[in-house]
């Protein structure tokens, strides 16, 4: 069974995406390291802890016997604040999710997907491939191996950026040594 929250899936088998060629084989489909989504994930955390601190606090203001906010008032200036931080836990895992990287036994794909309203896919053969480089920055790169590959090609699009994979080096070597192969099978 293929474990699609994966950051790194090998070779998927029932994974697919828009232009495949028939005779294409799926490698690599790679996301953002897990790391990348504690940031948001903690935020989301403290947004859903945020009321459960507040309303005591709005319900402790009265005026004579009366509360000065009304439980009515605050259920629903909850809910707007439950719905907000759901909004942003959604979009952020969205973002997570459909943000790929796809090596193909043809090609690198490239799917930026930023918010429900925007999908851009690049894409090149293996053999516009001209460099491939890793960098690792950082003490939590370094620490936990997180990094980024850049890709220079010969087509429209000049450079892929594969931003915070886990273990970018073998990703850069993949790329590489396929893209060699690519060219010796043409050159034969």
């Amino acid at each position: 069974m293929t474990n699609y929250l994966g950051a790194k899936l090998r070779y998927p088998e029932s994974a697919r995406y828009d232009g495949e060629d028939a005779d294409e084989k799926l490698i690599l489909v790679l996301r953002q390291s897990y790391l990348t989504t504690i940031p948001w994930l903690f935020v989301t955390a403290i947004l859903f802890t945020v009321p459960g601190i507040l309303v005591p606090f709005f319900l402790s203001f009265k005026v004579g016997d009366a509360n000065m906010f009304g439980y009515d008032f605050i259920f629903v200036i909850c809910m707007f604040w439950y719905l907000f931080s759901s909004g942003y836990l959604l979009q952020n895992f969205l973002n997570w999710f459909f943000n790929l990287y796809i090596i193909s036994s043809k090609k690198i794909i490239d799917v930026d997907f930023h918010g429900i309203l925007y999908k851009n896919i690049s894409e090149t053969t293996l053999d516009n491939i001209e460099d491939v480089t890793s960098t690792v920055t950082g003490t939590l790169g370094v620490i936990f191996n997180i990094g980024h590959v850049f890709i220079q090609t010969a087509g429209e699009t000049r450079e892929f950026d594969f931003i915070n994979l886990d273990d970018p080096a073998s990703v850069r070597d993949l790329i590489a040594d396929l893209s060699a192969k690519k060219r010796k099978n043409d050159n034969n």
